[in-house]
């Protein structure tokens, strides 16, 4: 089995999820525990437009958003945010996303000597076949921890068995993907939010034993009760998703905060 990388730097089980917070840790941290850890948004090594598709469509229990994850690119993020990862009282871990490894590679051989940085956080697409997931894994590995972020349905998949003898030091179970009419005769497809999905995270969590690594649980948290049942249930840490957004009593678009 290769050995982990550096441990895992986390001060509290509580972190955001990538995308809830932007690409700089907040100046206010709006929940009563501690920060762990600051994960950014998704960040990829050429610029990324917003999705042309986009939107969002509220539903009993939640709401589901597509965005297309738009950012910068890299060495944009790098110049804004550095000096403010630098300044964070939380371990900042920059989610990288591709879909070639050697895009993966590239960022992660940039980051691996940025003291700002404590960990890289890979987000494996959820149409990911086994070869591509454990090539963009591969990419990453180096010095600095390795995360990896997955949906729940492919926490069962027999390459997440493999990623512990990688050499990857924790999961980070990401909330699923669906579909909603989008009141056009289509549907419209993204992540799923809401409190309704505590249910099935605790249930990934369960699941994701078989791969034999710490789990970080993102989805269905919208209080304090909710987080600590994932906690009880055996997670490493708790991310935090729509739960952080400023919204007013009864709004159903979140505002959120990619500065």
């Amino acid at each position: 089995m290769a050995e982990a990388r550096q441990d895992l730097p986390l001060l509290s089980p509580w972190v955001n999820a990538a995308g809830a917070l932007g690409f700089r840790p907040p100046r206010s941290w709006p929940w009563p525990e501690r920060m762990g850890a600051f994960i950014t948004h998704p960040v990829s090594l050429a610029p990324r437009s917003p999705a042309k598709e986009r939107g969002l469509a509220a539903y009993a229990g939640g709401f589901l958003m597509h965005t297309g994850l738009p950012n910068p690119g890299l060495s944009r993020v790098l110049s804004e945010h550095r000096a403010r990862w630098a300044r964070s009282a939380a371990p900042v871990w920059v989610h990288l996303m591709a879909s070639e490894a050697d895009e993966i590679r590239r960022m992660a051989d940039r980051l691996e000597n940025l003291p700002e940085v404590g960990a890289l956080e890979i987000g494996i697409p959820p149409w990911a076949g086994a070869d591509l997931a454990l090539r963009l894994v591969d990419a990453a590995l180096g010095e600095l921890p390795v995360v990896v972020s997955l949906p729940y349905v492919q926490v069962e998949a027999p390459w997440a068995a493999r990623l512990r003898d990688l050499g990857v030091n924790a999961l980070h179970l990401s909330a699923p993907y669906g579909s909603y009419p989008d009141g056009r005769g289509g549907l419209l497809h993204g992540r799923l939010y809401g409190p309704h999905l505590l249910p099935l995270a605790l249930e990934a969590l369960q699941r994701a034993q078989v791969t034999r690594l710490p789990v970080i649980v993102s989805g269905g948290v919208f209080s304090l009760e909710h987080g600590q049942a994932l906690l009880a249930a055996g997670a490493l840490a708790v991310g935090l998703d729509a739960v952080l957004w400023r919204a007013g009593p009864g709004e159903a678009v979140p505002e959120t905060n990619l500065d």
